[in-house]
This record gives structure tokens, sequence and C-alpha cells, in this order.
């Protein structure tokens, strides 16, 4: 995954988030470790949502983004996160049809599961055989 450099810098309460590779991703959090997690969400989400006719710039290195911050800022390596990544992925609801001692074996599966659903089943379910190039019809 892409990281790209952000420069971390105090606020009155809080501490901001630029980064200068793609100057429309700032954000902020009420401390360094909340700024770093919004840091990687806001990331994670344009580079899911794509550039949107905005044209960022290939992500430079530390020493590239350490010489443009100023006096009292930091700069952390931010790289996106695949949970947020996810989350932003765009989702379509469908009908399928799908027998229902199937469904009840998947319910069944899952009834210990903590944060994983039918459709988040099913669709690592997909994912799984597409990866594995097997023939679709099989």
């Amino acid at each position: 995954m892409q990281r790209y450099y952000a420069i971390f810098y105090p606020m009155e309460d809080e501490w901001g988030v630029r980064f200068p590779d793609a100057l429309s991703v700032n954000t902020s959090g009420k401390d360094i470790d909340e700024a770093l997690e919004m840091a990687m969400d806001a990331l994670s989400a344009m580079l899911v949502f794509g550039r949107k006719g905005r044209e960022y710039q290939e992500p430079r290195g530390f020493e590239a983004i350490q010489a443009e911050a100023k006096e009292g800022e930091l700069v952390f390596p931010v790289t996106p996160t695949e949970k947020a990544m996810e989350a932003y992925r765009p989702k379509k609801r469908i009908n399928v049809m799908i027998p229902v001692d199937l469904l009840n074996r998947v319910g069944e599966a899952l009834k210990d599961q903590k944060g994983l659903d039918r459709s988040k089943f099913i669709c690592n379910a997909v994912e799984k055989r597409l990866n594995e190039g097997v023939d679709a019809r099989s």
C-alpha cells in the first residue's frame, strides 16, 4: 500500500494533519494518537474514492516532507488501513437466491463470530473463490 508522509501541527486544543502530496486531504484529532487514526482514515478514503479530478503527486520520501515542516510540526508516515478502505468501498444491494438450508448453515457458522455477518461472510467466500482462479462454473 502507498505510504504518505503527513505533517502534524499543533492547534489550540488539538493536532491538525495535512498531506503535502495530497493537498485536499486534511484532518485533525484531540491528540497525536487520534490525529494519526484520523489521518489513516482520511488517506484510506482518498485512495478508495480516487482523485476525482484532483492531481495528487506520487508520495515523496520523509526528507522532502520534513523540509516543508515548520518548527513545532511533526512528520509521520501514514498508511491506509484495510479496515478503513473496506468501509469506504462502494456497496450495492442485490437479490441472490440461496437454498434455505445453506443459508441456515451460514447463520450457524456465524453465531459466535463477532464483526462478521452473512453479507461479509458471502463476500469473503466470493473473493476467496475468485482469488483461487477457479472456473466459476464449477
